[in-house]
């Protein structure tokens, strides 16, 4: 079975029951600072991709809602950008929320309506960088936003001098409509617009979104709070405007923004490993004979490579969605050498491609290789993970023979060291080597990791990126 990464269960009665990040703090500063923020306000949430944004969002949604009684909305940009006007999407948020909470409140819908015929003349007037299309409707949220946009008539370079003053007018009684609606909503607390994912979003999208946030729905008593991964939505902005200084370019539609702290490599491993991928089930249920302690199992291999090799977050997701299919098909009763191969070879895959060809095929230097894969700078600790990432390097594209040569060629070594913790290590290079698994040590090394490469070349039909 596949299992995608999806957010994590809110107990609105314990909400930070099942919170792996330890965001509780966090949610709790900032709610204090937003929820006593009454002008038009917008707070960018920045972090990396995989840092756990939407659930942090989603939590602080929660939080808001049971604690300090704070009105918001959430949505998701990417999800939302098919209607192409973020004014659209922003707009028929609210509707929804209107229709699941004041129903019985007249006024609420009144204001509702105001803001509708508005916003309808705002879209039909034509803001720079709207889409073109030929019309005959207004805006009307209930027959589908895409039906609406199709219905805005482009004016004329003409017309739009002519009309400035009177847009000018429409976009001021917009505001008010706003605010007189947030009032009714609640008139003591600001009403908060959780927009997540915007980096995702189609770039003219992205900027547009912005901009209708600051010039369109800058309204006291409004607050957005943007998730946003900064490194790709500049990446967007410079599609656009080519290479200008997004930080200042940001400033003007950012009034202030907080930077999530990331988790560590190793929290974000064990999250996934024992909560998402529950690679312990799956390992027990195949009845995994451990060889060592749990500081040389797979889960320290990911964690050694994915910090040695500067992975990042969405690269260590990728090699866990691709160890979860392996694992899955890997036959019962295994050997846990197989398992620490297999993280090897999946992430030497992934980051280093051109080496792990060279690998399987038997034409590299191992040892350059092994100056890649190896931190000599790095504590006891790793030292003996290294030993057994040797081992597997050195026997890979082995015959019985060649191995034999290697192993002859490691003796050697171990025979001229002084005795120390690294001749120790050396010996026990040597009889990962030698020694086999099984009763009478039959299934060597080599033919472990040949049995492996099998493994790791059956995921490469695999599509994988729409899983993370």
């Amino acid at each position: 079975m596949i299992v995608k990464h999806k957010p994590i269960d809110i107990d609105i009665n314990d909400i930070f029951k099942n919170d792996k990040l330890d965001r509780k703090e966090t949610i709790i500063n900032l709610s204090k600072l937003i929820s006593s923020t009454e002008s038009a306000f917008t707070l960018s949430i920045n972090a990396n991709w995989g840092s756990g944004k939407t659930t942090f969002i989603k939590l602080w949604q929660a939080y808001l809602t049971k604690e300090l009684n704070v009105k918001s909305i959430y949505f998701s940009a990417w999800e939302d950008d098919f209607s192409k006007e973020p004014l659209i999407a922003i707009l028929g948020q609210i509707n929804q929320y209107i229709k699941d909470n004041f129903t019985s409140n007249s006024e609420v819908e009144e204001n509702f309506e105001k803001v509708k015929e508005l916003g309808g003349k705002i879209l039909r007037r034509g803001i720079p960088s709207f889409l073109k299309g030929a019309t005959a409707g207004v805006l009307d949220f209930e027959k589908g936003y895409e039906a609406a946009l199709g219905a805005i008539v482009e004016s004329s370079a003409k017309e739009l001098i002519d009309n400035y003053s009177k847009n000018k007018l429409v976009t001021e009684e917009f505001k008010v409509a706003i605010h007189n609606l947030l009032s009714n909503i609640d008139d003591n607390k600001p009403f908060i617009i959780f927009i997540d994912e915007l980096d995702r979003c189609r770039p003219t999208y992205s900027i547009e979104l912005l901009e209708r946030v600051k010039h369109i729905l800058g309204i006291d008593g409004l607050i957005f709070v943007l998730s946003i991964d900064k490194t790709q939505l500049s990446e967007s902005i410079k599609s656009q405007y080519g290479n200008i200084d997004t930080d200042n370019y940001l400033k003007r539609f950012i009034d202030m923004q907080y930077n999530l702290k990331n988790i560590s490599i190793n929290d974000f491993c064990e999250y996934l490993y024992t909560d998402i991928y529950e690679f312990k089930k799956i390992l027990k249920h195949k009845n995994i004979e451990r060889e060592y302690g749990k500081f040389l199992d797979e889960l320290s291999m990911i964690k050694y490579l994915s910090n040695h090799l500067k992975l990042t977050l969405r690269e260590i997701e990728q090699i866990f969605i691709q160890l979860r299919i392996i694992f899955s098909t890997i036959e019962p009763n295994s050997f846990e050498v197989h398992f620490r191969i297999i993280v090897l070879f999946v992430v030497l895959k992934m980051k280093l491609p051109i080496d792990y060809e060279s690998l399987i095929i038997g034409d590299i230097n191992e040892n350059k290789l092994l100056e890649l894969l190896i931190d000599k700078k790095n504590n006891d600790d790793s030292k003996d993970l290294e030993i057994i990432i040797k081992a597997t390097i050195l026997a890979t594209s082995k015959s019985e023979t060649e191995l034999y040569a290697v192993l002859q060629n490691e003796l050697k070594i171990f025979n001229e060291m002084d005795e120390s913790s690294e001749k120790s290590r050396q010996g026990w290079l040597t009889n990962l080597l030698e020694y086999g698994y099984g009763q009478y040590h039959q299934y060597k090394l080599n033919t472990a990791i040949e049995n492996v490469i099998k493994k790791v070349e059956f995921i490469d039909s695999f599509n994988l990126e729409g899983l993370s």
